[in-house]
């Protein structure tokens, strides 16, 4: 921005609008970047979500035993109460998802469901950064004002089952409120709808709607677990009154700990409890007999050295003060597995596996390299060495995932000793230089000092791939005017290049484009790639 008495010269407002140029291609690749984010994040929210669903079916699911075993009358007020908790809940998040389609199939212009009938991840859409259409389907729409008022109606909904003297804690443990005050950038209020969906792109729009869902899901094992709590613990009736024993793994390693939690299956957090246990099997009579291990908020945690290979057994049993302040104690006993490392499998180079390109690995057993194999849920792989592979995945699988399984041979029979899954990615562009020169403002001499173009991947990327710069063109831009491209054929400048630089003079500015590479090794097509722009000094 020049003063008013010194107005700008030609070349100024040349230079402007190189930087502005410059500023709009970085906001591009900052854009790009951004997009793949939100990509991420809606993978891991439905990830997170489907979690969720699964620990919510856990919890119905306990309450459907409790009342096979304590029988309908004693649970019933409670499970009344759950299967509504259940019904409002995936009815909601129905009515949720066919939002969703719909902004999808607007915003898109085309069917919001994939082939298997699911929908569409952020990955997957097209218009990710669209703006005007997605506001417009969400704000002007109304549509997001229809999702406050399911939201809103729904939080009421789930309060409704908790008692007034809870309400309180529990509303904001549950969350999801709609109307609490919400502020811009400005720190001026504003509503729930314009807040998440006015002006936002259509990546975030779709993103936060998932999150919307996992935040139902959440409020919905909030109350849940509120209504099961509330079950009278006086006299144990929400459990067969057993001890049960947690145990991280009944598998470990030698030289690890074996590592559980003694608790009753109807705990209560607010007592103690004491757990005395011992080696070995049978029933124990007497605290005297075992090892005590304290339980300060309901559960005592058992810990045991394993420094030896082999089965074993444990015996015990849990004490603790009923409300009839009668000291009862209930048995327990388990068993649990030591063993050596039995097999691993990891990717060499990466945490992923790339397609179209050999990847290497490594897979052990706990058996000798020559009684040891693998197998691939897809794709193709060659023994390179004793435990090393060459694994090769076909460019179908880019963005699915690939189990790779370490077999042994143990008395004839192939047996699996270890599983791990990878993320198949496509192996990224290259980033094209002039020899180490990326852009921005050289000398001549610095110019034609590295005559050609190269293509090499970043320095994260430790595959060792050899790109090769088929083809480009180059446009000198001399105060505003672009002359025609010239023809490159190879990553060397032409001789027409060569001489065009000779020729020009400070502030021209270069712009190599349309720049094609390819790898032997990741196949027979091309890859364009990024745009250099150098100004002369």
């Amino acid at each position: 921005m020049g003063a008013t008495n010194c107005p700008e010269t030609p070349r100024q407002r040349m230079i402007g609008m190189m930087y502005l140029v410059l500023t709009a291609m970085l906001a591009l690749n900052v854009s790009k970047d951004i997009l793949n984010a939100f990509s991420i994040v809606d993978e891991a929210l439905q990830a997170s979500n489907q979690i969720a669903i699964g620990k919510n079916a856990q919890d119905y699911a306990e309450l459907n035993r409790q009342k096979a075993i304590l029988g309908e009358d004693k649970v019933a007020k409670e499970f009344e109460k759950a299967m509504k908790i259940k019904e409002i809940s995936n009815e909601i998040v129905k009515e949720i998802y066919e939002i969703k389609a719909q902004y999808i199939e607007f915003v898109e212009g085309e069917s919001a469901y994939n082939e298997d009938g699911s929908l569409k991840s952020v990955a997957q859409l097209h218009s990710k950064d669209n703006i005007s259409k997605a506001s417009n389907f969400m704000v002007n729409g109304g549509k997001s004002v229809e999702l406050k008022n399911k939201l809103a109606t729904y939080r009421e909904a789930l309060l409704a089952f908790v008692d007034e003297k809870d309400r309180e804690a529990m509303s904001e443990a549950i969350g999801l409120d709609v109307n609490e005050k919400f502020r811009n950038a400005n720190g001026l209020p504003e509503t729930w709808e314009t807040h998440y969906f006015d002006g936002v792109i259509f990546a975030a729009g779709v993103t936060l709607i998932n999150k919307i869902i996992g935040e139902i899901r959440v409020a919905e094992s909030e109350v849940l677990k509120y209504v099961i709590r509330s079950i009278s613990k006086d006299d144990f009736k929400f459990s067969d009154v057993v001890a049960k024993v947690i145990p991280k793994s009944q598998i470990v390693f030698q030289g690890e700990a074996y590592e559980a939690e003694i608790i009753l299956a109807a705990f209560d957090n607010t007592q103690a409890i004491d757990a005395y246990w011992r080696s070995g099997t049978g029933v124990m009579t007497s605290t005297a007999q075992g090892t005590h291990i304290r339980g300060d908020d309901g559960i005592a945690k058992l810990k045991i050295p394993s420094n030896q290979v082999g089965d074993f057994n444990y015996t015990g049993l849990v004490s603790i003060t009923g409300a009839d302040g009668i000291l009862k104690t209930y048995p327990f006993n388990n068993s649990y597995m030591v063993m050596a490392p039995s097999g691993t499998v990891a990717a060499d180079k990466m945490n992923v596996l790339y397609a179209g390109i050999e990847n290497p690995i490594s897979a052990s057993a706990s058996v000798s390299p020559e009684k040891t194999s693998i197998s691939l849920s897809d794709g193709t792989y060659t023994k390179t060495g004793s435990g090393t592979y060459n694994v090769n995945i076909p460019e179908k699988l880019i963005g699915q995932t690939v189990t790779i399984s370490v077999l042994a041979d143990i008395n004839g029979k192939q047996q699996t000793m270890f599983s791990r899954t990878f993320r198949v990615k496509r192996v990224p562009d290259p980033t094209p230089a002039l020899g180490k020169i990326k852009g921005g403002r050289i000398t001549k001499q610095e110019l034609l000092a590295n005559p050609f173009v190269l293509a090499t991947l970043g320095e994260d990327f430790v595959y060792d791939l050899k790109w090769n710069v088929v083809s480009y063109q180059v446009v000198f831009v001399v105060k505003g005017i672009e002359d025609a491209p010239i023809p490159c054929t190879d990553r060397n400048f032409s001789t027409a290049v060569i001489n065009k630089i000779n020729n020009s003079s400070p502030g021209t500015t270069i712009w190599f484009q349309n720049i094609k590479a390819s790898s032997p090794a990741v196949g027979t097509s091309t890859r364009n790639l990024n745009d250099i722009v150098v100004i002369l000094r």
